[in-house]
């Protein structure tokens, strides 16, 4: 065993443990408040007070629950819903997205479904729908829009009649539960590097707990060759060097954050394979992302020219007509402004976003939309304005039920022979991934 064998795989280990060990981290963060196999409902928008997962919206009530499939099935009622956006995310521990319910892929209608354990085979009811779950552990995150604040009642009363219940069952071989981590031991899951070798202490936890799919074998078994999983190799002189990997990692993920200029949208998340680096950079400003077809992220961080957002300068973010975010009616697309940690910062106003549903926005006359984006009021473009932070900040688009293949677009456009005539853009509508969303301007 060479020290520079041993730190690289280290390095590699962490990039790929970054995100479930964020998400069992956030798990250990909440079930003191959120039970494991129980439905909560945040029955208020999000708020600079809301800080347990990073990057939440204030478009939608939450509705979360941990799913542990040990004890059975879990069960899903919803009840209909029209003319109001709804999704409920499955998200193994891997924070892969393996199943959406809602708006876009079961309607507004009623209906009742089952997250199955892996290997299950028994039959259901069958106005049943079976989701069978990737791994044992499973986060369940449920977004509810609100129309506006006149609507946050309405939308609370939707929330009332959600139902989770689990099928108890009597399963056999079930893996070990995920380990219950005291108060004064847990750790804030935006850092896991901060436990240093004992990161993979945490992995191999939740390893146990979740056998890990065929395909990431090759690089497990390279960890176990090394003792990095088993803690041989932190026994030994070699300590040093595991946690030498660790930083080497999260640099990794920081030099992504840091080299990202303009706007980087989010078009091959929610399922990453072995792309393990995108797992973690996306766990690291985005826990929860969801597939592209759902919803869409744009993150940004610079201006034009490519210098940080901050709130000592003025920006404006111009969308042309007939070039607003494009989302379905059933959807909805929204601007929301968050500090450098991706989290909401207190403003006089309280106005943490802008979108579609802002009744605040005022139109230009040919039908454009500015933005100005910055840490004082303007009298003269108060009703456009999201305020910043007075430090640096970061901005996200979030378009949900993009009725532009956004997320496709460069392939699309490569390819207009074999676009459907209903699916096709005309050149003039079809901006290029550089040109939208539109530049972040800095202004004098």
């Amino acid at each position: 065993m060479t020290a520079d064998r041993l730190a690289t795989a280290s390095k590699d280990g962490y990039l790929y443990g970054y995100a479930p060990v964020v998400l069992a981290r956030t798990r250990a963060m909440t079930v003191p408040f959120v039970r494991v196999n129980r439905l909560f409902h945040q029955n208020g928008l999000s708020n600079p007070s809301s800080r347990s997962v990073v990057a939440p919206n204030v478009d939608t009530l939450y509705s979360l629950a941990w799913l542990d499939l040990r004890f059975g099935p879990a069960m899903l009622s919803i009840p209909d819903s029209p003319g109001r956006y709804r999704v409920f995310q499955f998200l193994d521990v891997w924070t892969n997205t393996f199943a959406n319910v809602g708006t876009r892929t079961t309607g507004d209608r009623a209906g009742r479904f089952a997250i199955v354990p892996p290997g299950w085979g028994e039959a259901l009811a069958h106005d049943v729908t079976v989701i069978p779950a990737p791994s044992w552990d499973v986060w369940m995150v449920g977004r509810t829009l609100v129309h506006g604040p006149g609507d946050l009642a309405a939308a609370r009363q939707v929330q009332r009649h959600y139902a989770l219940e689990i099928i108890s069952s009597d399963i056999r071989d079930t893996p070990p539960r995920l380990p219950a981590v005291p108060y004064k031991e847990r750790r804030s899951p935006q850092a896991p590097g901060d436990a240093g070798a004992a990161f993979f202490d945490e992995l191999a936890a939740i390893l146990a707990a979740n056998p890990p799919p065929p395909a990431d074998a090759p690089l497990l078994a390279r960890l176990a060759d090394l003792g990095i999983l088993d803690g041989a190799a932190r026994r030994t002189a070699d300590a040093a060097r595991v946690t030498a990997g660790i930083t080497a990692g999260e640099q990794v993920i920081t030099a992504a954050e840091v080299s990202a200029t303009g706007w980087v949208g989010n078009f091959e998340v929610g399922a990453y394979g072995t792309d393990y680096t995108t797992r973690a950079i996306l766990a690291r400003r985005g826990l929860g992302a969801n597939v592209p077809d759902e919803s869409l992220y744009y993150y940004c961080r610079t201006d034009g020219e490519g210098r940080p957002l901050t709130g000592t300068r003025h920006y404006r973010l111009s969308f042309p007509a007939g070039a607003l975010p494009p989302c379905a009616h059933e959807g909805f697309w929204s601007l929301t402004m968050y500090d450098e940690n991706m989290f909401m910062v207190p403003n006089e106003l309280r106005r943490y976003a802008v979108g579609d549903r802002s009744d605040h926005l005022a139109l230009s006359s040919d039908g454009s939309l500015d933005l100005y984006l910055r840490a004082t009021a303007s009298p003269h473009h108060e009703p456009n304005w999201l305020p910043a932070p007075s430090g640096p900040f970061a901005v996200v688009l979030r378009v949900y039920l993009p009725t532009w293949p956004l997320h496709s677009l460069e392939a699309a456009l490569s390819q207009e022979a074999a676009l459907s005539q209903e699916a096709a853009l005309s050149q003039e509508a079809a901006p290029s991934r550089e040109a939208w969303p539109p530049t972040i301007e800095a202004l004098p």
